[in-house]
């Protein structure tokens, strides 16, 4: 599950951008020679750097390298031979992590978490499937996969757009002000390339009834559901700990998580070792299970 994987970037070649996140220069990178070639700008280069690639067996390959000039970001691509590729600019200590998530079926991932494997839309996954050893595939309910044909309505400006440099990038500082102008930009070249992905197949997120905005709770809400208070889940999300899901939405500098992903995120917490050992516990100090207790 990608708990706290955020991307910074888009690279300029992406097939699916990101929506909110900026676009940055990717020419220097070989992404159409193919995962060796991506792999090699980092891979044993110099200290810092690292690179590599797989196939995956849902289809395509997967790779990431350490940027060759900035070497704090690194890059990862997911290519698909029909649904075409992501191209990402992350941390670099986090591009192995997101390497690993790729691995499976998800192509891109969105709000949070939410996955699409080229056909259908899944939640964040959360709850532990030990027969298949993976984590369980929930369908997102009523959901509309938005293209980027969708969001180009001729009245953006991509003259205002900012194309950025990875050896420049400051990502506290780089966020768009009309997101739909960079998009704009982003078409333009992105129709200069050679037999590009359609646009109406270039995917930029999803829409649907567990992701409005009037559905979405807040901490209070959330800590509710998994038997906690406020606090402690503010802490958990500040320290990294129990693999709280990322939100699906900051609202006024506040997390937003959809009811399901909260419910998801309530059930793992049931089936953990800590849920169980609450679960077991017969409320006393030693924390005994009921018959030992009553034994005592």
């Amino acid at each position: 599950m990608v708990y706290d994987i955020r991307p910074l970037a888009n690279g300029l070649r992406t097939d699916h951008p990101v929506p909110g996140l900026p676009f940055v220069d990717d020419s220097h990178l070989p992404l159409d020679d193919g995962p060796d070639a991506i792999e090699a700008v980092g891979r044993n280069k110099g200290e810092g750097m690292w690179g590599r690639c797989d196939t995956s067996h849902e289809g395509g390959w997967l790779a990431f390298t350490t940027d060759p000039i900035a070497h704090h970001l690194g890059w990862a691509v997911r290519h698909h031979p029909e649904h075409g590729r992501t191209v990402l600019l992350l941390r670099d200590e986090d591009t192995a992590g997101l390497h690993t998530y790729w691995s499976g079926a998800p192509l891109l991932f969105r709000a949070g978490g939410y996955w699409w494997d080229g056909e259908t839309w899944y939640r964040p996954g959360q709850i532990w499937d030990p027969v298949t050893e993976d984590y369980a595939r929930h369908k997102a309910r009523a959901t509309a996969t938005v293209h980027a044909v969708d969001m180009l309505d001729g009245r953006a400006h991509p003259d205002r757009a900012h194309l950025h440099k990875a050896t420049t990038f400051d990502p506290a500082t780089a966020q768009p002000e009309n997101w739909v102008d960079d998009l704009t930009r982003w078409a333009q070249h992105h129709q200069k390339q050679d037999d590009p992905l359609p646009l109406d197949r270039c995917v930029v997120d999803l829409a649907s009834p567990e992701l409005a905005g009037d559905r979405l709770l807040g901490v209070p809400e959330m800590a509710a559901l998994g038997g906690i208070t406020a606090s402690t889940l503010r802490g958990y999300i500040s320290r990294g700990e129990n693999d709280v899901p990322l939100p699906q939405a900051t609202v006024g500098g506040r997390a937003q998580w959809s009811r399901t992903v909260a419910e998801d995120w309530a059930e793992a917490r049931r089936r953990s070792s800590e849920g169980l050992r609450e679960a077991m516990s017969a409320g006393d100090r030693h924390r005994l299970a009921p018959g030992a207790a009553q034994i005592r």
